[in-house]
């Protein structure tokens, strides 16, 4: 199982997040939604969970879990940190604003080491899973990426 949202999303809107799973599973099959440990809601057949107009409230930790009615009952669960941030109504963010960048790995191993780069300069500007700017000016404008590690090599996410 995995949890699917969309990549961006701003305080507001309406995302929809997805139990995705490559199982077979019935009709009749039970989703659960947890957030933080806490179960939010139960559906049949449905995999799907509406956050309606996002806050700061909503971010967390989400799971899906299901118990398919076929078979004896087993729950899987997988977890996506859901990060809102605030978004000026121009979309844009502006001089004096804090930012956090958060970088996630669902590797296996899991990755042990993050680490985070400006493009085009050779030398890495944070480490760890998150990366904040606070105060920003015009001197941190640019794309920013991170590359997480674990035992088997790297790979780096997309430029933001």
């Amino acid at each position: 199982l995995r949890v699917e949202i969309p990549e961006e999303i701003s305080e507001g809107q309406s995302p929809v997040l997805f139990c995705k799973t490559t199982c077979n599973l019935s009709d009749k099959t039970n989703f659960t939604w947890y957030k933080n440990g806490k179960r939010l809601s139960e559906s049949i057949g449905s995999n799907k969970l509406l956050l309606p107009s996002v806050s700061s409230d909503d971010t967390g930790n989400y799971s899906c879990a299901v118990t398919d009615q076929k078979h004896l009952p087993v729950r899987c669960t997988s977890r996506l940190d859901l990060h809102i941030s605030k978004i000026h109504p121009s979309g844009e963010i502006v001089e004096g604003d804090s930012v956090t960048l958060i970088c996630s790995s669902d590797s296996n191993p899991p990755a042990l080491n993050f680490i985070w780069f400006k493009e085009n300069q050779t030398s890495s500007v944070g480490s760890g899973q998150r990366f904040s700017i606070s105060s920003l000016n015009s001197s941190h404008s640019g794309r920013y990426y991170c590359e997480a590690q674990n035992k088997y090599g790297s790979q780096r996410s997309a430029s933001v």
